[in-house]
């Protein structure tokens, strides 16, 4: 049997919650553990090693100068590198800040406000080449789960290409914009969540960002005006994960 791969875990400027999500894998992260030796995981390990690895995850958004010297040095000393949850593939909630964030930590602080050195919060992939994102808030645990098993064992990792709806349509569950009139994000919406929120009754609300290629979020925009929706809400709602204007 070959060696191990090394994993590496990096933490940027978010809850926290996409790196606390892979040690909620639960027994599946000991199956993890028979491909992977962690070098670098601060949620679960004191490591800190300054390696080379295989693989590193990184989850959060480039919010600070010390997020973008983690970030680069992820990239640099790693070979396939994912960006991990939505902070990290398309700047999620910190990332739909409107102004400069130096202009209202002044505001605030006055002109020493800024001791963290905090610049415009931005995605992973904005700042570095990236081998693999997978979306969400949180992200689905089972797709970071397959894909690193597959590449473990020398696979290309799968990447959804369709919209939510295709999972609603797949689990047969009722069109909560159609039936009820809710505000649904689906039929723009990456899929891979296998539609969580419209299991629970609810409708999507974008987490996972929007779908890469021919999308109509036009056509979207005025189905949710037609349902009673107005502009300020509906801009709220584009906006929220992925600085998305409709």
């Amino acid at each position: 049997m070959m060696g191990k791969l090394k994993l590496g875990v990096f933490e940027l400027t978010d809850c926290g919650g996409c790196a606390l999500n892979v040690l909620f894998l639960y027994e599946k992260f000991f199956d993890l553990l028979e491909f992977y030796e962690i070098g670098e995981f601060h949620m679960a390990s004191n490591l800190h090693e300054k390696d080379h690895y295989d693989v590193a995850l990184v989850t959060g958004t480039v919010s600070t100068h010390r997020d973008l010297k983690v970030l680069r040095e992820a990239r640099n000393r790693s070979n396939y590198l994912i960006a991990l949850g939505t902070c990290a593939t398309h700047g999620n909630v910190q990332g739909s800040i409107e102004m400069p964030i130096r202009e209202k930590l002044k505001a605030v602080y006055g002109d020493e406000g800024n001791p963290m050195r905090a610049i415009d919060s931005k995605p992973v992939v904005e700042h570095v080449a990236v081998d693999l994102a997978i979306p969400g808030c949180p992200y689905n645990k089972e797709e970071l789960y397959q894909a690193l098993m597959d590449m473990a064992k020398g696979i290309d990792p799968v990447r959804p290409d369709y919209p939510v709806c295709v999972e609603c349509k797949l689990n047969e569950y009722e069109c909560v914009l159609v039936k009820k009139g809710l505000p649904c994000l689906g039929p723009i919406t990456l899929g891979g969540c296998n539609a969580i929120c419209i299991k629970s009754g609810l409708g999507c609300i974008g987490c996972r960002g929007p779908l890469p290629g021919e999308v109509n979020p036009a056509s979207e925009y005025e189905i949710l005006k037609s349902k009673g929706y107005d502009d300020e809400y509906i801009v709220r709602k584009f906006k929220t994960f992925a600085r998305w204007e409709p």
